[in-house]
């Protein structure tokens, strides 16, 4: 719908990082993706992938880069129990090493 759009795309999850490359496979040349969390600070911080039994056992849809507390009292098959470091962003230093100057549409899926 857009061909000149310049999509960017942050995630630090690597099961999910690979779910993007193989669903977008051909297309993958339109985007560029960054293999780290959108944060307050640049560094590094730890990060809760889902998980869970049976055939949630690679449920990537739910990691976050803070603890997780409600979402286990909800959906208790889901686990958070193989935190692991990711390197975290800011936003506005990001765009400012890309120079972006300008953002049209962000579509932020925020955890934590």
């Amino acid at each position: 719908l857009c061909p000149q759009a310049q999509l960017y795309c942050f995630e630090p999850d690597p099961r999910a990082i690979a779910r993007f490359k193989n669903n977008l496979g051909p297309c993958l040349d339109k985007v560029r993706l960054f293999e780290v969390a959108i944060s307050d600070r640049n560094g590094s911080i730890e990060f809760h992938p889902s998980n869970g039994e049976g055939e949630a056992k690679e449920w990537d849809l739910s990691g976050s880069i803070r603890r997780p507390k409600n979402h286990l009292t909800e959906y208790g098959w889901v686990r958070f129990d193989k935190p692991f470091s990711v390197e975290t962003r800011r936003l506005d230093d990001w765009c400012s090493e890309a120079k972006l100057d300008k953002i049209d549409f962000i579509w932020m899926d925020v955890h934590g």
